[in-house]
């Protein structure tokens, strides 16, 4: 399987001076906005998988519900139930199944002594679990509940006068989820909105015919050869099938009750016993402690860490520290603005280029200076597109303050979104919750258990 993540990397060609064209040289006939990539699809890769295929003589496939480069999860019908009843089959890439396989390693939460139905409130766990050979390989499949989108993407709760309560509940259920795991020696590792769902009330017992009128019916775009011609490669499909939108799911007012209104945490592929941790995770940059970007030390605390990003990004529906490009020093620099100067060695000494943005000293209030920008030549050779002036939206320097900009909603997909307000009273007691959390000091963060007994949640 190739290791490629991005376009432009080593292996690929370039067609029409635009469009990426892989290895196996298939392309598709529209966008690939929201689609595994076609260079995944080659031994070691992706099972080819098409509408009503069948899994293990049991699950036959009706949607699709993600996809990556790990795995696609595919919305299938259970067809050894008597009544209609619907799953979530996550078919991992032929690499990736082996004995190691990161998603098994939820398992261990059973192994530690926590109940079955303890850590079923919080976490996805397996219902069943088989393999599949194919062209590309042998392929692990783990079936579980089907659940619904992100929940820093609840848009319907725009139309609550207050989201507040509702956002608030699920934040907890949050903090809870990683309360449970710590207390049983396991970090997540890759905790962010990203894999915290939201539960659905279930397609159980419906027509499929309906559940495909509640989700849309998918859309598909047929894979090609560079030619245009039809392929007849075993190791890629013949078309590939878009996830379902659930952002038009819930913004329908036919679908206002589908979500339950509680969280579930998944993707347990990063995870580690927290005496044991790894060099690394994969978690993206901008949900990095400031100990994992300068030291590369992971832990509780950088779980911690992530879960006060995580709690501000499903209240506000905006990430704490958004950057340009997820750069370790544009998310240094994020923190640094938002809550002050790095405590030594990290200022002085760790953060090698730390100077080039911020001067060694901070202001009256304590806060971080920037280094004055370099001013023009007029020279082209000097880069002038990094001197011109531009126009900089004023930074919030304090939590506070960023959290009073409101909780966004970007329903229309544009420009124009629903801001529903944060009170000052929220504002200043959610502060305080986040500035306990991201303490520059591992070990003086609040534990997800005293997270969940802040005052925050009581309002």
């Amino acid at each position: 399987m190739s290791d490629r993540s991005s376009t432009g990397e080593s292996g690929s060609i370039y067609y029409d001076d635009q469009e990426i064209i892989p290895d196996n040289g298939l392309k598709i006939e529209t966008a690939p906005f929201g689609l595994e990539k076609l260079y995944d699809y080659e031994p070691g890769g992706h099972h080819p998988v098409h509408l009503d295929d069948v899994f293990n003589n049991r699950y036959r496939v009706i949607h699709k519900l993600g996809s990556g480069g790990f795995a696609n999860v595919w919305l299938c019908r259970d067809l050894a139930a008597g009544l209609p009843k619907y799953v979530a089959a996550k078919v991992i890439a032929a690499e990736g199944s082996t004995a190691e396989c990161p998603e098994s390693r939820v398992g261990k939460l059973l192994e530690t002594g926590c109940e079955r139905e303890a850590t079923a409130i919080y976490f996805s766990l397996p219902l069943d679990q088989f393999e599949i050979h194919g062209p590309n390989g042998t392929h692990y499949v783990f079936v579980y509940p089907v659940l619904g989108p992100r929940v820093s993407k609840l848009l319907h709760l725009s139309r609550l006068d207050d989201p507040g309560p509702q956002l608030r509940k699920i934040c907890l259920e949050i903090a809870q989820a990683m309360a449970t795991l710590h207390a049983h020696g396991i970090c997540h590792g890759d905790f962010r909105p990203a894999n915290i769902l939201a539960r659905i009330r279930g397609f159980d017992g419906l027509s499929e015919e309906t559940v495909l009128e509640i989700l849309g019916r998918p859309e598909t775009t047929k894979v090609i050869l560079v030619s245009g011609e039809t392929h007849t490669l075993k190791t890629a499909p013949q078309y590939l099938i878009y996830p379902v939108k659930w952002d038009e799911v819930l913004l329908n007012p036919n679908n206002t009750s589908l979500t339950t209104g509680s969280a579930c945490l998944t993707d347990f592929g990063e995870s580690f016993e927290s005496s044991s941790p790894p060099v690394e995770v994969g978690i993206p940059q901008v949900y990095y402690s400031p100990e994992q970007a300068l030291e590369g030390k992971v832990g509780e605390a950088s779980d911690l860490w992530a879960l006060g990003c995580t709690l501000f990004e499903v209240r506000t529906g905006r990430k704490l520290f958004d950057t340009f490009d997820g750069d370790v020093d544009e998310c240094l620099c994020k923190i640094a603005l938002l809550l002050g100067k790095y405590p030594e060695p990290w200022w002085s000494e760790t953060w090698a280029s730390r100077r080039h943005f911020f001067q060694d000293e901070g202001d009256g209030d304590g806060k971080v200076v920037k280094v004055p920008r370099k001013p023009s030549t007029g020279n082209r050779t000097d880069a002038p597109q990094f001197h011109r002036p531009v126009y900089e939206r004023p930074i919030p320097r304090s939590l506070e303050e960023i959290i009073r900009e409101g909780a966004i909603f970007d329903v229309n997909k544009g420009p124009h979104v629903v801001v529903k307000d944060i009170t000052t009273q929220e504002s200043k007691i959610f502060a305080d919750l986040l500035g306990r959390i991201l303490n520059y000091n591992p070990k003086k963060r609040l534990s997800a258990e005293e997270v969940g007994q802040h005052e925050w949640f009581k309002l």
